[in-house]
Order: structure tokens, then C-alpha cells, then sequence
């Protein structure tokens, strides 16, 4: 197996998704008058005069199974048809476990979930106070309400980074880093998208 680097497209893939992970825990912290996170589950459509309503979670997907070990969402063969073939893959370990594929030719991607910090509803939040380098809704994944957001705007340049409510305080991450020679790299929030398709499935699913 060769060595990742820290310079290495899915190692910046994970770094940001770490970072988005750190400003949600920050902006849910601020915003508790209590000091304590509380579930969105039963919260109504949130809305504000400077951005559109929090899209709700009408069929919540339970993700237990693979909180900790998200290499299990997708197969070799899935995973590898975004980075044109799978070179190495694993899990990355910490407080927001991440399974990452590098492909062969460079770029890839990783899937993570964020439990506990409020859901779409810190997303949007975050993205409309200008806690992002970029946000946009985006079109629904699977039935799935869905944000295309991260901390510093790379789309230009292959890096994009989605975000589903699969609960109203629970989403699932798919960031993707892909290198030049990609035919995605001028357009690299559809393959998020794509691969964010596979893992709703993955989990509707429940096997």
C-alpha cells in the first residue's frame, strides 16, 4: 500500500470535513441556552427573513449500523466508478469516524456522519451567517433534504462536499477531492451527489 500524504486529495478531502464537523459543533454550542445540544426531531420548518425554511426529515433512516464504520456503505466496485477504480480504502478513527477511498488516478472521496449538532438546521444556520466558505441547498438526495456546503468554496477546483438530513439531527457527509486528470474536476458536486445516492439506498435498505 503506498503512503498517503498530508498533501494527498483525500487527506484534504478529510480535513475538511473535519473542520465543517468542529464549526457545527461550535455553532450548536452557541446557540443552546443551555450548554446542551437539543434533538430537532419534532422542531417545525425553521425559517428566517434572510434565507429559506430548514427543510424537514418526514422519514427518518436509522444510520446505527454504520455511525462507526461507514466503509460499509458502499462496495469496492461503487465506490471506485467516482474515482475511476478504488486504489486503497479505510477508516479513519476519532470523534467523527470516516471511511475515505483514494482512486488510481488521485482524487477521493469520504463518508462520515455528524450526530447530535442539530442537523440541516445548524447547516443552514452556519451557511446563512456566513459560517461557510459556501452554501446552497440542494436538490433533494432520494427523497432526502441535502446541502452543498464546506468551509472553504473548492468547486472550481474538484472539491465539493454535500450534506443529507437523514434525521432531523443527524446527517450523513460525503466530501469528495478529485485530482486534475478527473473528468469530474470542473464539476465535482455531482458526483457527491451521485455517491450520496448510493449511500441513502445503503441505508433505506438496512442491510
Amino acid at each position: 500500500m503506498r503512503y498517503v500524504s498530508k498533501d494527498d486529495p483525500v487527506t484534504k478531502a478529510l480535513a475538511r470535513s473535519a473542520m465543517i464537523a468542529a464549526a457545527l459543533l461550535v455553532a450548536t454550542a452557541c446557540s443552546s441556552t443551555s450548554g446542551t445540544p437539543s434533538p430537532a426531531t419534532s422542531a417545525p420548518p425553521v425559517s428566517t427573513s434572510t434565507g429559506p425554511a430548514v427543510p424537514q426529515v418526514s422519514n427518518p433512516l436509522n444510520a446505527s449500523k454504520f455511525e462507526q464504520d461507514p466503509c460499509g456503505l458502499l462496495t469496492r466496485a461503487q465506490a471506485g466508478q467516482f474515482i475511476e477504480g478504488v486504489r486503497t480504502s479505510g477508516k479513519s478513527s476519532g470523534r467523527i469516524p470516516m471511511c475515505n477511498w483514494h482512486g488510481e488516478n488521485g482524487s477521493g472521496f469520504g463518508v462520515s456522519f455528524i450526530v447530535g449538532q442539530g442537523g440541516l438546521a445548524t447547516v443552514y444556520k452556519n451557511g446563512q451567517n456566513g459560517g461557510a466558505g459556501y452554501f446552497e441547498p440542494a436538490p433533494d438526495v432520494s427523497g432526502y433534504p441535502a446541502a452543498f456546503t464546506a468551509t472553504m468554496d473548492d468547486r472550481k477546483s474538484g472539491g465539493c462536499q454535500i450534506m443529507v438530513g437523514i434525521t432531523n439531527d443527524e446527517l450523513v457527509v460525503v466530501g469528495a477531492a478529485l485530482w486534475t486528470s478527473s473528468p469530474a474536476y470542473n464539476a465535482p458536486c455531482p458526483v457527491v451527489t451521485k455517491a450520496a445516492e448510493l449511500v441513502v439506498a445503503k441505508l433505506k435498505d438496512g442491510a
